[in-house]
């Protein structure tokens, strides 16, 4: 039945109290087919879709053109970004309004009603000017915060001058200690330089020689001869004298000579034997006194052409002391001047020993 009559449609409330009762029976629906089609949409009564406006945003500033027509000496901005600076983002994040999230229940979402006036009081913010860009942060001056970079600059610098000062004072002390030091070895090195010499002096073997060449002898000037760059020690002069008691010491024939000269003067009284000659030896003293001394001596001047000698210079010799030898050549021995480190010839030296008339 239902197939064959079809589906009634319903009246509303609204058209049965218009129209009242119906008289008539509604005329039969035509058979359809089971298959439901679905009527198009009808686009001409779609309502059109609304387009949310984004809030005005200041425009964009070119960071990198200002920048390269900023004059030399000014400061340059410094932007986080070609685009804005970070003061700036975060003032348009602050101005611009939040997004609204569209409802499913109660239709398409709707703007916010003080939206226009928002995004027209964010437009109307001035700019500020760029910020000079500041190499060195001033960091507040509170306790228990570090200090600043020019701080610590101006204490390291202070350091670093008392630390120079204290080297220059411990060099100009090194130096003044490096020419004590140095003085001192120059003295030690001037006294090892200058040798410490000895003069011994035969006095009748050099007194007879000098008197058969008829030839006065200046032992001052000998003496200063021998020590010239040396150092003198001792200088001894073995003279014999005569057993006449009454005899002054200083015009005696072997005494005179060396009177008034720094030189230690050894006497002996003269021996007169039965037939007449008088001779004094002086060997045994002699070689006493050069053996005694020779451990405080570098050289050992001896004044003598006695070949008795000999063994004394070799003994002298292995010790480590130098000889040297000094007679006339007719008086001295041939073994002698052997022995010896050097041999001195006053006739070759009359110049240099002779007394001045």
């Amino acid at each position: 039945m239902v197939r064959f009559f079809g589906k009634q449609p319903r009246k509303t409330t609204k058209e049965a109290a218009t129209k009242g009762p119906s008289t008539t029976a509604p005329a039969p629906k035509p058979a359809t087919s089971t298959v439901k089609t679905t009527p198009a949409p009808d686009v001409a009564k779609k309502p059109a879709s609304r387009t949310r406006r984004a809030p005005a945003r200041p425009p964009r500033r070119d960071w990198a053109a200002e920048a390269a027509a900023t004059p030399v000496g000014a400061p340059a901005p410094a932007p986080a970004s070609l685009a804005t600076s970070p003061a700036e983002e975060g003032e348009h994040a602050a101005a611009a309004p939040a997004k609204r999230r569209r409802g499913t229940r109660g239709g398409r979402g709707r703007k916010k009603a003080g939206a226009p006036a928002a995004a027209a009081a964010a437009a109307a913010v001035p700019e500020e000017a760029p910020r000079p860009l500041q190499l060195v942060r001033e960091l507040p001056k509170k306790p228990g915060q570090p200090p600043t970079l020019e701080a610590v600059v101006q204490q390291q610098a202070a350091v670093l001058g008392n630390f120079a000062r204290d080297v220059s004072v411990t060099l100009k002390e090194l130096k003044t200690a490096v020419a004590g030091l140095q003085e001192q070895v120059a003295r030690r090195e001037g006294a090892v330089a200058q040798q410490r010499v000895g003069i011994f002096v035969d006095v009748p073997n050099v007194i007879y020689a000098a008197e058969r060449r008829n030839i006065n002898i200046d032992f001052g000037r000998v003496l200063d001869y021998f020590t010239r760059g040396r150092q003198l020690v001792r200088a001894s002069a073995y003279a014999p004298i005569s057993d006449d008691p009454m005899a002054k010491l200083e015009s005696q024939r072997f005494v005179h000579h060396f009177v008034g000269h720094p030189y230690r003067i050894i006497t002996k009284p003269l021996k007169r034997f039965a037939d007449g000659s008088m001779k004094a030896n002086f060997d045994i003293e002699l070689a006493i006194d050069i053996l005694t001394m020779s451990d405080r001596l570098d050289v050992v001047v001896l004044m003598s052409g006695d070949g008795d000698f000999r063994r004394l210079v070799e003994m002298i010799s292995s010790r480590g002391v130098r000889v040297e030898v000094v007679a006339f050549g007719e008086t001295a021995s041939s073994e002698l001047k052997a022995a010896a480190d050097l041999y001195v010839d006053i006739g070759a030296h009359l110049d240099d020993f002779k007394a001045a008339k």
